[in-house]
């Protein structure tokens, strides 16, 4: 009898101990939800990160939504324009030849991503000296790279700007996109 006592209150300790570990758990994941500090809260509004395809018009709308410059390559008709966002504020738009799908798994498309960032000019700067790049400037002075290990991307940003801007052409014209004066907000 005594054997089978024991089992018993060890048992019950055990479920005691589960149920407070849950309890803990449960407190901290309403902490970390709610911020913990009693402070004001920030609200975060959900991103639909699903592709879409999108007219040009609407861009306009999504740059006052997102308070600001969203960059594209103009319309290139017969492709439709993809747009994606992430979490993160970063949207990218994607040139989708006729029978393209939105979503599509594929990179093999012109792709120009924008991306807020908060001293763009000194982040492609320290990338060019990592890598061992120089820095160029566009036609409309806009600072620009190209990573030699990545070379069918072009990354630009102006100065005074809090945005980077990248040209993802698989063909390799990027760098060309960029120089021609092609690449600038859709708004």
């Amino acid at each position: 009898m005594r054997k089978s006592n024991r089992l018993n209150r060890e048992g019950q300790r055990r479920a005691i101990g589960i149920a407070v570990s849950a309890v803990l758990v449960l407190v901290a994941v309403v902490l970390a939800v709610s911020g913990g500090d009693g402070g004001d809260e920030v609200e975060v509004e959900a991103v639909d990160t699903t592709p879409r395809l999108v007219e040009p018009a609407d861009l306009g709308e999504l740059e006052e939504t997102l308070g600001h410059a969203v960059y594209w390559a103009g319309e290139r008709p017969p492709e439709q324009l993809e747009l994606a966002q992430d979490a993160s504020g970063n949207v990218f738009l994607r040139y989708l030849p006729p029978g393209v799908e939105a979503g599509d798994p594929g990179a093999e498309f012109l792709t120009v991503g924008t991306y807020p960032f908060a001293d763009p000019v000194a982040g492609l700067e320290s990338t060019a000296a990592e890598v061992g790049a120089n820095l160029q400037v566009g036609p409309d002075g806009a600072k620009v790279l190209v990573n030699p290990e990545a070379p069918d991307s072009a990354y630009l940003a102006y100065p005074g700007s809090e945005l980077q801007v990248e040209v993802y052409d698989p063909s390799g014209a990027a760098l060309e996109l960029v120089r021609s004066g092609q690449i600038g907000p859709a708004g």
